[in-house]
This record gives structure tokens, sequence and C-alpha cells, in this order.
């Protein structure tokens, strides 16, 4: 999580901003290629150093997919107990709207 006023300045990996980044440096006119490769690296000054590859390929002027992986670690786990009362909610038009449940 990138949070600068909560004293977070990078995020370790952040596979969602590679992936529009590497679209959107693809959709540029000027880029004439089929493939557009990026590696990237985060994480760096906190420690904890990252490189995701990322990949988009075009079909003429038009992006038709993007591609993002890397290694993983594993650092942490967790659970979270969600009250019954909280996997009903309320739709706009104020209709009980049912939520899906592991049970």
């Amino acid at each position: 999580m990138w949070a600068p006023a909560l004293g977070v300045e990078e995020d370790a990996a952040t596979g969602s901003a590679c992936s529009a980044l590497v679209g959107a440096m693809a959709s540029k006119p000027d880029f004439a290629g089929t493939d557009y490769r990026l590696s990237i690296q985060q994480g760096v000054s906190m420690g904890r150093r990252s490189q995701i590859e990322a990949e988009a390929r075009k079909s003429g002027n038009v992006v038709t997919s993007v591609n993002v992986g890397s290694a993983t670690a594993y650092i942490a786990s967790g659970e979270i107990e969600v009250p019954p009362s909280a996997l009903v909610s309320q739709t706009s038009k104020g209709a009980p709207m049912r939520v899906n449940r592991r049970q």
C-alpha cells in the first residue's frame, strides 16, 4: 500500500500500477511495435526490492492484452471474522442484496 500521509512512502510491488503503466506506454502513437515490455523495480528504499515484468500487446493501434508477473515472497498471514449481519447490504433502491460467503 502506498500512503505517504501515513508514512508509507513506497510500495514493495504494485502489479496494478505496473499493468496500467505498460498499457499506457504501449498505447502511445509513437510506439509502432506489437509487444511492449517493461522491467520495473520497486521497494528498494524500504528494503523489500521487487522486480515486476510487464508486457502489453497491440493489434494496430489498440492494446489487446496486458500481462504482469513476478516471483513472490510469503511475508504475512491473517484472518478476519465478518459478522453475519455484515453480509447483507442494501442496493441503491433499498432492496436487500445478498453477498456470497464461504462456509
